[in-house]
């Protein structure tokens, strides 16, 4: 059976490898991404894909049933909370948490939703008080809609720092966290090998996602430890 696959972000690292990993299949992918340049840099030789940029995607008139909805689209800017500007604080939420939401209601997937949050939204550090707090509204986002319709699988992807180039202002943050930053193509590995599967979250790498348990528990604790040893950014 053809899948039609929609993809957020599709520029991104992330997507790219989930996209590589997809082409080998017998899948019609529907890559959305806000520069249509840059879609066709990095997927005009693929076959059976549609490439469209977010305003197309919202305005057109779709041919297609969408079967899975990857909500990949990121963005987080790390400063203290005082010297972000109102600007910066809307931006965050609305493509973390406002546009996921709103193509979810728009695409209304048949199949799967899967939607990359952070493990952010669960284990917040200084610096990330409107990212992670983004992150957690899509967490907590999915949460709901998986009670709502328990006939769509939702699962929430939440990782730790990624090497990417989502990274690029952060300085040497990806060296100070060393192993706990992890490769898009794992990312990838892990979400394409849960597609059609009823998972309901994903969390890597296994040393934040264990933190982020034990913070449930203990979260004063956490909150001194995190404090003190992992402010990074």
């Amino acid at each position: 059976m053809v899948r039609n696959i929609v993809i957020t972000g599709a520029t991104g690292d992330i997507a790219k490898e989930i996209v590589k990993s997809l082409s080998k299949e017998n899948d019609h992918l529907i890559l959305v991404s806000r520069s249509r340049k840059a879609l066709i840099e990095r997927y005009g030789q693929l076959e059976n894909v549609t490439l469209l940029t977010n305003d197309e995607l919202l305005t057109n008139e779709r041919s297609f049933a969408v079967d899975i909805l990857i909500n990949n689209a990121g963005f987080g800017i790390f400063k203290e909370f005082t010297e972000l500007t109102d600007g910066e604080i809307t931006e965050q939420f609305v493509i973390n948490t406002l546009m996921p939401i709103q193509l979810t209601r728009l695409l209304e997937p048949k199949i799967q939703l899967i939607n990359i949050a952070s493990i952010a939204g669960k284990l917040p550090t200084g610096k990330s008080s409107i990212y992670a707090a983004s992150k957690a509204a899509l967490i907590t986002f999915s949460d709901a809609l998986r009670m709502e319709n328990p006939q769509l699988i939702v699962t929430t992807v939440n990782t730790g720092p990624v090497k990417t180039k989502f990274h690029k202002d952060n300085g040497d943050y990806l060296e100070k966290v060393g192993k706990n930053a992890i490769s898009a193509s794992k990312v990838a590995d892990k979400v394409v090998n849960n597609l059609g599967k009823r998972k309901r979250e994903i969390n890597l790498p296994w040393t934040l996602s264990t933190a982020a348990k034990l913070r449930a528990i203990f979260p004063s604790l956490f909150d001194f430890i995190s404090a003190k040893f992992f402010n990074f950014k």
